[in-house]
């Protein structure tokens, strides 16, 4: 079956777009509201970075899903035609780089890879229930504590030091399990998803000639706020040498805390990046006004909250209900669709 090639569809950009696909180089900090057009502004950013002559080899586009990456890719492909590369580089997800990186810099690493690094979940989850029975664990406990570990770019060693120290013997027997999983996927001479963004930020930052290899005229990170420490500290190391890095996200829909994700570390990103310039989304295309207002009201960050705006209609506002079950809740929301029809 033939795909299905995209045709660009003619977009009149807002001011605050606009803004967002004429910034260059810097640290951009782009606080986006739901609704706003946040993809295409950076779609148009991307394709005008081509357009200017500015090679795809130094564009790298980040993003945690890879649906959302081929989105971008196809719809700046759509724009400017179809892009070839000589490196990594382009429209992909943080662990496809982080892969990519693990198998073209294998020898730089303290330890033996296989041919196909990669522990994917089903691997990593069979790994940690051998080391969970061991240390007599819950086999659902070690997976989430080692994630966050690694996440927060905390090793074995460390782990074990903060368990000692708070003298708590449930931490230390999950840190003491963690160094044994650790010791498995070593022998197994793989990386589970975790470990692939902590050892390329670890290589980066500890061998020159490494990171001068993966440097970029400009990144870009989209759902910045579900960033965790590692994640930034890699946009770090990428953007060193060309310092142009515009990350966008909506701090009041994180969602990734239990992995380590913060959306002080994207409000508070000028702590790591000096100098950061702040631009703001905050047009609602999607919404109706009176539910904009509504979310003027309640916004969890009102410094992005106070500019929400909509040329929509009036619409209907919104009302607040509580309910005792999620069942309830289900029954009547669907009684709410049935009445629609």
């Amino acid at each position: 079956m033939p795909v299905k090639k995209l045709t660009p569809k003619p977009l009149l950009l807002n001011e605050e777009q606009q803004a967002v696909v004429n910034a260059r180089e810097g640290f951009w900090c782009v606080m986006s509201g739901p609704g706003s057009g946040k993809t295409s502004a950076c779609v148009r950013r991307m394709a005008a970075l081509i357009q200017e002559g500015i090679s795809p080899d130094q564009i790298l586009a980040l993003s945690f899903t890879a649906t959302a990456a081929r989105n971008l890719r196809d719809r700046v492909e759509a724009l400017v035609g179809k892009l070839e590369f000589t490196r990594v580089a382009g429209s992909m997800t943080l662990h496809s780089l982080a892969l990519k990186f693990a198998v073209q810099e294998r020898e730089e690493f303290s330890f033996e890879l296989a041919d196909q690094p990669l522990a994917t979940e089903p691997v990593a989850l069979k790994l940690c229930a051998a080391v969970d029975r061991k240390h007599e664990l819950d086999p659902r406990s070690l997976r989430p504590v080692v994630s966050v570990f690694k996440r927060n770019r905390v090793r074995p060693a460390e782990a074990i030091r903060l368990a000692e120290s708070k003298l708590d013997a449930k931490q230390l027997r999950l840190a003491l399990a963690y160094k044994a999983y650790e010791k498995v996927c070593r022998e197994n001479k793989v990386l589970d998803f975790d470990s692939l963004m902590f050892e390329m930020v670890d290589l980066l930052e500890k061998k020159p000639e490494v990171r001068e290899r993966w440097q970029y005229a400009f990144v870009t990170c989209d759902e910045a706020q579900d960033c965790c420490q590692t994640d930034w500290d890699l946009l770090k190391r990428l953007s060193e040498k060309h310092r142009a890095l515009l990350v966008v996200g909506d701090p009041g829909q994180s969602v990734f805390g239990f992995r380590g994700a913060s959306p002080h570390l994207f409000l508070d990103m000028e702590k790591m990046f000096p100098g950061t310039k702040k631009l703001f989304l905050a047009t609602n295309y999607r919404s109706t006004k009176q539910l904009v207002g509504f979310l003027k009201e309640i916004g969890p960050v009102q410094e992005l909250a106070s500019k929400f705006t909509t040329p929509n209609e009036e619409g209907v506002r919104p009302e607040v209900r509580g309910f005792p079950t999620p069942m309830h809740e289900a029954v009547w929301v669907v009684q709410q669709i049935k009445e629609m029809k």
